[in-house]
Parts: C-alpha cells; structure tokens; sequence
C-alpha cells in the first residue's frame, strides 16, 4: 500500500514542481505579502483564488523556495485518502516514519500531530482546496485554526481555482472560517505591459496579438515560443488537434458544469455580440428564468462579467466573457472546431487574420482604459451605451475635479479624419452627469494615425490624441 500510494504522490508532485521552471512575473507584490505574513511571527492564514492557470500554484511554490514548508495537492480522492495524502507528504518533510504510518481519521488529529513537529514560520499550503469539501469539513478546519494553528507562528494557505466555491465557502459571511484568515489573494491573468518580458522581439501590435487569444495566462503564454512569430505559434499551438490551447477551454468549462451544451450556447452567443438579456434570449431561444438561471452560474463561477455604462442605468447592463482566451475561443475556435479536427488549421488561421481586425479593437481598447485608470487622475473609466444604441468606447470620470472625458478608440489601417471626432463630440450631450458645471474632455486614440486636416483642429481644440506609439510608450513605460 505505501509503494503505490508513493508513486502516486511522487508522479503529482514531479508535476508540480516542474512548475517552478515556469518564468514568474508580475507577481512580487503577492509574493511580498506572503512573506509579510510570516515575518509577523503570529500564526497567518491566506486564502489564495482565482482563474485557473494564473499562477496560483506557481506563487506558492516561490515562497516554498524561499521558506520552509509542506505542499499539498487536494484532488477527488475520498476524504480519507486525502488525509493519508497530506500525512505522506508531511512525514516526508518532517522525516517521521511513524507519521507515515499511523491512520488518522480526521483533518484535526493530522494537523495536531503534524504541528507539533514543525519549527515557527513554517508554510502549510493546501492546493485545490473546494475538492476536500465534503460534509463537515469547513468545521474542521475551523476547528484546526482556533485550537491548533492559530496557537502556533505557522502560516495555512488555502488556494482554490473555483472562485464562487471559495467566496462562498471560505470567504464569505455564513462561512465556519469566515473572520478568520489574516490575508486573502486573488490572483488575477498578467497585465498587458508585461507581455513584452515574455516576447522582447515582438511588436507592439503583436503582442496585442498575443494578449487576445490568450489573455494573461501564465500558463498559457509560456506554451506559445518567442522565437517564433504570432502566426507560427498559433499553428503549433492553437490550431492543431491534441494542442492544449485548442482544448483547455473546454476541459475547463466540463469539468465545471453539466449540461454543457446549453452553457456554450451561451458563451458563443455573448462572444459574437449578442451581451444583453435580450439579444442572447432571442439568440437561444431560451425561457427567460431558465436563461437567469444559467447567468447567474456563469457569473458565479467567473466565466462572464456584467457590464454597466460608466455613467447611467444598472437597468442597461451587459454580459461580456471574463478573459480573452474565452472569447476568442468561443468566437473563432469552437464554431469552427471541425477545420481543426479536419486538419485544416492553415484555412482557419486564415480566416482568424482576414477578421481578427474588429477582435483586436476590442482589446486596444481595454489596454486605453487601463492606461487611463492606473496612469492618470481618472479613477474610473468604462464603455458607454443607452437604450437607443448610442455608444462611446471611452467615458472617464475624475469626481475629485469634476472633470469627465470622453474618449474614441480606432483599431483600423486608415488614418482617423475630423468627422469621427465631431462625432463624438455630439455624443457628450447624451451622457448625464454634472452637467451644469462639468469640465469636459476628449481623448482619440488611432492605430494609424491622423489625416492632416484632423491633427490641425485637435491642436486647435485641445484634443488629445495618440498615436499607436503613444500607447505602447505608456504601457512599456518607454
């Protein structure tokens, strides 16, 4: 029994810990406040959660690269048989034969034993948390904290991929273990600016690229190779039966959800367009309750977002998909998923490149609003829409100075003229807010630049306006 249990966890951990060879970016704050937590020298309790394959696992291995600690990966084995597992993995850090050997029958006598073995400022990390979730267990590990771990300067990580599972079971207000972790994570996909560390030969617009077929995901930017460009990449990766890229997204959303069909009508619909309640009801055909009901699952486990104007109605909300690898997959890959059983990546990269041009000026104008957000005064900035179907890509608001700004974002190979920036100059009487004693302002923003007679009357007006080198000067800090 212990050779075969051995070999299990050897082949699991083998896996984990070829993680490490992954390259680790944008993370130096989370690592930071790991080691906060036990530079304290109290007893601390993290909960870290997110997305799959943003790095969560990756972040606590660093830290167990740094400090002492057990790691222990959670999966669907039986309550028991997980227990025996964390025991296993324990008594091979502590060097306890007997630990090895005895059967506990519950998580509080393990961690009784266990604890009272390891030094102060040792890390306890339990991966893949919501699979030991059966009846009861959130008492336990309750119990574990206030009576055993809490006593101890030892740090618990809990790190959980099911974000509603964990907000609802560890985090939330009706949890045992509600008030009771010191810090909490969540670990989001990289920001854009960081794409160039992966990819330094990469143009700015290949890297747009990049960012909108896989989005921030460590795991899946480090499948695609920066010695080769983007369209090779997608065809080693993307393209080809078997690629963990053409599939992942699948595995994830089945291994989440039954009754998948219904959900991935769902998903393609909102990734061609169709983001109200309405638009997607009329697309599916689907009962209004049973369409709630299915959203409310979807937002739960973090596959789409809801989207309000910046400025208006709660009423006029919106469902977008919750990362581009989502969205791209769902509008290119999976209605087209038999030209890649079919062998015919080359025919679908095609047609990916003649339209890919209307999917990236969706995610330039993400990368804008982010810049606007975290490098200027603006605190908030979001799309624009009302009932009628007037929309403006950019509203920007700085309650502080009362000043809001309204933006325009093209992503297409002809320079902008002066006509698409008198109309958005009209659309600013639409929006409702202060509009007594507002002070306004314009941003238009152009991959390919500006007619002549357009850049005059800017600098006449004082519009502000950028250039693509203007954008990637601010997201690479150039």
């Amino acid at each position: 029994m212990w050779d075969i249990w051995s070999a299990k966890e050897s082949i699991k951990y083998i896996i984990v810990i070829c993680l490490i060879m992954i390259r680790f970016v944008d993370r130096e704050e989370e690592l930071a406040l790991l080691h906060s937590q036990i530079e304290r020298k109290k007893a601390g309790f993290v909960v870290i959660y997110g997305r799959r394959r943003t790095g969560k696992t990756e972040l606590a291995l660093r830290l167990l690269q740094e400090r002492p600690g057990i790691y222990y990966l959670a999966d669907r084995r039986s309550y028991i048989e997980n227990i025996r597992g964390f025991q296993r993995i324990a008594a091979e850090f502590l060097g306890d034969e007997l630990l090895g050997m005895t059967d506990f029958k519950r998580w509080t006598d393990a961690f009784a034993y266990v604890s009272k073995k390891l030094e102060d400022g040792t890390v306890i990390v339990i991966d893949e948390f919501p699979y030991l979730l059966e009846k009861g267990v959130l008492e336990e590990f309750q119990k574990v904290w206030d009576t055993i771990l809490s006593k101890r300067n030892l740090l618990l990580i809990l790190i959980g991929s099911s974000v509603s599972m964990m907000e609802k079971s560890v985090l939330s207000y009706g949890s045992p273990l509600y008030g009771r972790r010191t810090a909490q994570i969540r670990l989001e996909p990289l920001r854009f600016r960081y794409m160039q560390e992966f990819f330094p030969s990469y143009s700015f617009e290949e890297l747009l690229k990049v960012c909108s077929v896989l989005d921030g995901i460590p795991q899946y930017i480090n499948l695609f190779s920066g010695e080769m460009d983007f369209r090779e990449n997608m065809l080693r990766n993307y393209l080809i039966k078997g690629s963990p890229l053409y599939e992942d997204a699948e595995v994830l959303l089945r291994d989440e959800l039954r009754e998948v069909r219904r959900y991935f009508g769902i998903l393609e619909a909102v990734a061609r367009g169709k983001r109200n309640f309405t638009e997607i009801k009329n697309e599916l055909g689907m009962e209004s309750n049973t369409l709630s009901r299915y959203l409310n699952i979807l937002l739960g486990l973090g596959f789409l977002k809801e989207d309000l104007p910046a400025v208006g109605r709660k009423k006029l909300k919106r469902y977008r998909i919750s990362d581009n690898y989502f969205s791209f997959w769902f509008r290119y890959i999976y209605p087209n998923r038999w030209m890649v059983e079919a062998g015919k990546g080359e025919r679908l990269m095609e047609y990916i490149e003649e339209t890919l041009n209307q999917y990236l000026s969706l995610v330039f104008e993400d990368v804008v609003r982010e810049i606007l957000t975290r490098q200027t005064d603006y605190g908030r900035a979001g799309q624009w829409w009302n009932r009628r179907g007037d929309e403006i890509d950019i509203v920007a608001l700085n309650e502080k100075k009362n000043e809001i700004l309204f933006g325009e974002v093209k992503w297409r190979n002809r320079a902008i003229g002066w006509n698409v920036v008198e109309e958005l100059i009209e659309k600013k009487e639409l929006v409702q807010w202060h509009n007594e004693d507002r002070k306004e302002r314009f941003l238009v923003v152009s991959k390919s630049g500006f007619t002549k007679k357009c850049l005059e009357k800017m600098e006449e007006e004082g519009i502000i306006h950028w250039e693509l080198k203007d954008v990637e000067g601010m997201v690479t800090g150039a």
